[in-house]
């Protein structure tokens, strides 16, 4: 079932505007979701950090408190995946949202129909990616939290002095876990290889194989065993496009 926040504090549009819109777009896309509104951003903020989950959250960008874009902020830091949509009465707010990175800009200008079809297209896009999540312990400003992370978002995790780190498309974090056999044991086979001892990397993110190293998509080159290069072109075989050098 697909979770939905939605975070307004006007009550009435809510009730005479998003709630109707919504239901118009649960039905055209054809799905049941489990709805959730709060009308105060660090409420949302709250449910996140405790480890709570949602598909898609759906934001006001002017709220007291807390506004839109400092909420998308902090919930972005703990969750990468979710889908995220903003609604506005300021339309010039457009390209201030792109480093969101949001699915649909809603204008409060707009009509119902406005609404409920930019809402279809966003429930309908979600069902056909549905992004595979992690939920990783991590450890951050000195506390263990938990944060999910799309598994295509992940580069690597590496062990080293007793810690294991994670790379993903916008951090770095150190994992709570500290046996590197129990990451391997859980990550190898949902597409990631070890390419040398104590590294393990997603396949989808290697974009050449050398003689000793690889590349990944980002330009960040790896140590590649020799002894292990002829099973990871192998692994490679028929998941992603990839260059021999």
């Amino acid at each position: 079932m697909i979770k939905i926040a939605v975070c307004d504090d006007d009550a009435q549009f809510i009730s005479e505007a998003l709630k109707y819109a919504i239901s118009i777009a649960e039905k055209a896309a054809e799905i049941t979701p489990d709805i959730r509104f709060f009308t105060d951003g660090t409420l949302l903020l709250n449910e996140f950090q405790s480890g709570v989950y949602y598909d898609i959250v759906i934001l006001d960008i002017d709220m007291p408190k807390i506004n839109g874009k400092e909420l998308a902020a902090k919930l972005r830091a703990i969750d990468m995946s979710f889908f995220l949509v903003f609604i506005t009465s300021y339309s010039d707010e457009l390209a201030n949202t792109i480093p969101y990175r949001i699915n649909a800009f809603i204008s409060k200008n707009g009509d119902i129909e406005n609404y409920s079809a930019e809402l279809t297209r966003v429930f309908s896009e979600y069902q056909r990616i549905k992004p595979e999540r992690e939920i990783i312990e991590v450890n951050k400003n000195g506390e263990q939290v938990y944060i999910t992370v799309p598994l295509n978002s992940i580069y690597w995790f590496k062990f080293s002095e007793k810690n294991i780190c994670m790379k993903t498309i916008l951090d770095k974090y150190f994992l709570a876990e500290k046996t590197f056999s129990k990451i391997i044991e859980k990550y190898i086979n949902k597409g990631f290889f070890e390419v040398h001892r104590n590294i393990l990397v997603n396949l989808k993110k290697i974009r050449s194989v050398g003689e000793s190293s690889i590349a990944l998509d980002d330009g960040e080159k790896l140590p590649l065993s020799r002894r292990k290069r002829k099973a990871l072109l192998e692994a490679m075989a028929g998941n992603i496009i990839w260059e021999v050098t």
